[in-house]
């Protein structure tokens, strides 16, 4: 047993040292069960090491090469700076807060992707949340790390603004990262092709449960501001999904601490909207405060012709 939550509603509950990992269906048939469950027992074992737990075996943790958070290091020197960091942070608290994502490289089948999510913070009070990002690889001695980072890292290293972290001030006060997991709704582990899957839209703020999006696959996720004098950013996502040019989007704010859909879902067509950003979807109303101009794509059956039309929305307010 260890240490991870299950359930699909991926609410944050630690019970001792006692979790599971749920796997995707039909995913042993790619990693056989010792595999699934030495690939858990290294994930445990490098949560023991940040958590400062007895007995933890920062020793058996990695290759001897590793992609470290955006630097190539040997393992002795990743281990340093763990130990290092923990020295000087003598209050540094850390806790995963969601079920494992565990599935093998599209790339490269000798690596394996596990994602989730870790809470950490220098103290208890100012801990945040983080979409955690390990690659292992099998070697004689057994599994190893080969990689690790996190979604927010990633983003802000990257050239390139990214589409999986948004980062704004989505209940209009505090400056927060957001991102999208997806997992099958049956176990909680990766999708299988063309399966069940759902995604939840998380925040980088604790405080913040995860909110469900059914029939969902990771896509965009993007931040706009100024669509009224609320304060608060908007996140808009556009998940994808396995077959069909159509996507729904949604668009999301915070208020009072939890995700709040501001408005109905709305469709976009990739075959006439592919490249269309959140600021070609949205618009704010002068005329009518409050409300939003939302390109749509629908089909025309005068024309029989794929179309944009522009109709007003009201962005909804928790009372």
């Amino acid at each position: 047993m260890g240490r991870f939550l299950t359930g699909v509603s991926l609410l944050l509950l630690i019970i001792g040292n006692a979790f599971t990992v749920a796997a995707a269906e039909g995913e042993s048939e790619t990693l056989p069960p010792a595999d699934l469950q030495a690939i858990e027992s290294l994930v445990e074992r490098w949560d023991d090491v940040l958590s400062k737990r007895d007995n933890a075996q920062p020793q058996s943790l990695y290759m001897p090469q590793v992609e470290w958070y955006g630097q190539s290091l040997s393992a002795q020197q990743v281990l340093a700076n763990e130990q290092a960091f923990l020295a000087k942070n003598t209050d540094f608290c850390q806790s995963i807060v969601s079920t494992l994502n565990i599935q093998r490289s599209y790339e490269d089948k000798n690596i394996v992707l596990v994602s989730f999510v870790k809470r950490a913070g220098l103290t208890y009070e100012n801990e945040q949340n983080y979409p955690q990002e390990i690659q292992v690889t099998k070697s004689a001695q057994g599994w190893r790390i080969v990689s690790e980072t996190d979604g927010i890292t990633l983003a802000n290293q990257s050239k390139e603004k990214s589409t999986d972290v948004a980062r704004g001030k989505f209940d209009g006060k505090n400056k927060s990262y957001v991102w999208m997991r997806e997992a099958d709704p049956r176990t909680g582990g990766a999708c299988l092709p063309y399966s069940k899957c759902d995604c939840s839209l998380w925040s980088s703020d604790p405080r913040v449960s995860p909110i469900i999006i059914t029939q969902c696959l990771i896509g965009n996720v993007e931040t706009i501001s100024g669509l009224d004098k609320s304060g608060r950013d908007r996140v808009v996502v556009s998940p994808e999904w396995w077959s069909s040019a159509e996507r729904v989007v949604y668009v999301f704010d915070i208020q009072q601490y939890q995700w709040i859909r501001v408005m109905p879902g709305f469709m976009k067509n990739l075959n006439i909207q592919e490249t269309a950003t959140a600021a070609d979807l949205l618009q704010p109303d002068p005329q009518h405060p409050g409300q939003v101009k939302v390109t749509t794509a629908y089909w025309d059956l005068e024309k029989d012709e794929l179309l944009t039309k522009v109709i007003n929305k009201k962005l909804w307010v928790l009372d």
